[in-house]
């Protein structure tokens, strides 16, 4: 048995590291001492497990030289998860803690710790796939049943409304409709049944969703059908349920509030993710989990959530950080919410301009990727920028990192086949900047539309402007970013 780790690193003087005690917080930049809940992070959605404040992983740093550092953990299969600590004894010095006891037997192999060190931050990100390396090759032999993809949740639990969202996916190609919460019932209650469909009143009170009539609509339509399952069904009728859904067609599932940390649940949601495999199930884990590269060996895995995501509708500085740390760590389902609404009590809607959405969807990497969450298919007025969310892939031949300030401002570019996707945000102030397209190829032309915060001069509710231009290698896009604001841009080659 082993009780803990002391694994330790130090640091110089007058380090800054940007640390969240639980995955689905917000960051805050201090110093390597005195971690304790801020003012604005009252820790009251989670329970701490100790008094003692732990960061979750990765952890950024930046050191008084200007180099950067995170610290992360990779291929945690069979093992119990890593969180940081400060030192009690040794300043400037941050210590491994294991969430609780490993029971293994021989022969034992042991996540990895992950050191990456770069003169940018943008080089973090950029070389990210380091903990997808870390992890065995791939365990599926023919993968061609995993379909990546942009996802649009059905929020009515109803036929009709299924049935409403299917045609909007189908004609803005968006690759799948998702029910989540309560399309079984209750989550909590002991007798909720997952085999079969029995709407929750508090969602629909009519309780009118016919799932065999959805299937074969979304068949009809080509659009695939993901299926939302708590832990507490999961760990009542997984070896029943897998195959069921597999029978039903169902293309995949979100597992809801998976335990996360003990060496027990940890081997659990892996052993479920391998499952869901063999009965040609994709799988986004939600809440707390945070992946370590094991989309690699298991890339029916294509995300997961354990992000302060646009469930709780951040402000842009918060969504600025993300890229140099939870993203360090690989893809990341942020529930892109387009048009601002929030059902959740007390939740105000989205803190940043419209451009800022668009730009996020090229910039926060997910092979299955929501982008309309709170959505329903009525709230499209026929916005023109929805052609962007239309054309855009979900997973790339190539990704550039082209500048990056942590908490500040962030531009990426993304290609698939011969289009480029580029995306640049800033935080919560206005900003100018300046991007060289000398990633393009020096011998060909492009088109390339541009989609900014256009301001009142744009007549629709959310102001995006959109511009068709010539450009080349020799091209550098200048715009002046809005407080919150972005800039989205589909490159097409000649």
């Amino acid at each position: 048995t082993i009780q803990d780790e002391i694994n330790e690193f130090t640091f110089p003087d007058s380090t800054l590291a940007w640390t969240t005690p639980f995955a689905q917080e917000r960051y805050q930049r201090r110093p390597l001492r005195d971690w304790s809940p801020a003012q604005s992070l009252p820790l009251s959605r989670w329970s701490p497990r100790t008094n003692e404040y732990e960061c979750e992983r990765p952890l950024t740093l930046e050191l008084a030289n200007g180099v950067y550092a995170a610290l992360g953990e990779a291929r945690l299969l069979d093992y119990s998860r890593m969180k940081f600590v400060l030192s009690p004894n040794k300043t400037n010095t941050v210590v491994s803690r294991l969430f609780d006891s490993v029971t293994e037997s021989s022969p034992l192999q042991t996540p990895w710790r992950v050191i990456m060190v770069a003169d940018k931050p943008a080089d973090l990100l950029q070389n990210n796939d380091l903990f997808l390396n870390l992890n065995p090759p791939c365990a599926i032999a023919d993968t061609r049943w995993i379909k990546p993809g942009k996802v649009m949740r059905e929020i009515t639990l109803s036929t009709n409304g299924a049935k409403a969202c299917i045609d909007f996916c189908s004609r803005h190609r968006i690759d799948y409709i998702e029910f989540d919460a309560g399309w079984y019932g209750y989550e909590y209650s002991k007798d909720s049944d997952a085999s079969r469909v029995d709407v929750d009143p508090r969602r629909n009170p009519k309780k009118d969703l016919d799932l065999t009539v959805v299937l074969d609509y979304a068949r009809q339509k080509d659009i695939g059908v993901i299926l939302y399952v708590n832990h507490r069904a999961l760990e009542k009728q997984m070896d029943e349920l897998f195959p069921l859904y597999e029978s039903w067609g169902i293309r995949g599932l979100k597992f809801g509030f998976v335990h996360v940390g003990s060496h027990r649940w940890t081997t659990w949601v892996h052993e479920a993710v391998k499952k869901a495999a063999t009965h040609h199930l994709l799988v986004d884990i939600h809440d707390e989990y945070r992946p370590t590269g094991i989309s690699r060996t298991w890339p029916n895995l294509l995300t997961q959530e354990g992000v302060y995501g646009n469930e709780c509708m951040p402000e842009a500085d918060h969504n600025t950080v993300l890229p140099f740390t939870r993203f360090l760590a690989g893809a990341a389902d942020y529930t892109i919410c387009y048009y601002h609404q929030s059902s959740i009590k007390n939740v105000a809607g989205i803190k940043t301009t419209s451009a800022h959405q668009l730009a996020l969807s090229v910039i926060y990497y997910s092979p299955l990727q929501f982008v309309f969450w709170y959505d329903k298919p009525e709230d499209y007025q026929g916005e023109p920028e929805i052609e962007f969310i239309e054309h855009l892939p979900t997973v790339w031949d190539t990704t550039i990192v082209l500048s990056g300030e942590i908490g500040r401002q962030v531009a990426l570019a993304r290609k698939s086949g011969t289009s480029w996707f580029l995306g640049a945000i800033t935080n919560n102030q206005a900003r100018k900047i300046e991007i060289p397209l000398d990633f393009l190829d020096k011998n060909r032309t492009y088109q390339a539309v541009i989609y900014t915060d256009g301001g009142e001069a744009v007549k629709t509710r959310t102001h995006v402007k959109i511009e068709r231009r010539r450009v080349t290698a020799a091209t550098r896009l200048k715009t002046d970013l809005k407080p919150s604001g972005g800039i989205a841009v589909e490159i097409i080659q000649n």
